[in-house]
Order: structure tokens, then C-alpha cells, then sequence
């Protein structure tokens, strides 16, 4: 699995993010569509394509999508 697959995952995962507008840098809780739902479809993704249950402190300890990546490859 690669970051650039994580990070298009994340993007298809989230409702109203554009495909390709994101990038490792980027600071996915700042993001506009950044919400509960938002963090539901993010754990519920890892869970599914990456076979990992994703916490909740994992997601405030990052704030990156390569910092995550990091956590859920890690």
C-alpha cells in the first residue's frame, strides 16, 4: 500500500473532496468536510482496506494524511 493510494482512499471515503486535491501535506482536520461523519468514514475505510481498527486518539494524535499513513502502516 502507498501513501498516494491512502491519500486517494481518504479522498473517495470522504464525502466532498475533490479527487487528486489532496496531497501528504495536507491537514485533513482543517479540511471543510472535516466532521464526525468525516472521522466515522475515515476509521470505517481503514477498517475495510487496510485491516486495522483505527481509534480515535490515533486520529487526534495526527494531523497530516502522511502522518496518519504513518500510523496506519506503521
Amino acid at each position: 500500500m502507498s501513501l498516494q493510494k491512502f491519500i486517494e482512499d481518504f479522498e473517495e471515503a470522504v464525502e466532498d473532496i475533490e479527487p487528486n486535491s489532496l496531497t501528504a501535506a495536507t491537514n485533513f482536520k482543517g479540511l471543510e468536510a472535516w466532521d464526525s461523519l468525516a472521522v466515522l468514514t475515515v476509521i470505517a475505510m481503514v477498517d475495510a482496506e487496510y485491516d486495522l481498527r483505527l481509534k480515535a486518539d490515533i486520529l487526534k494524535d495526527c494531523d497530516t494524511l502522511e502522518a496518519l499513513y504513518a500510523r496506519v502502516t506503521g
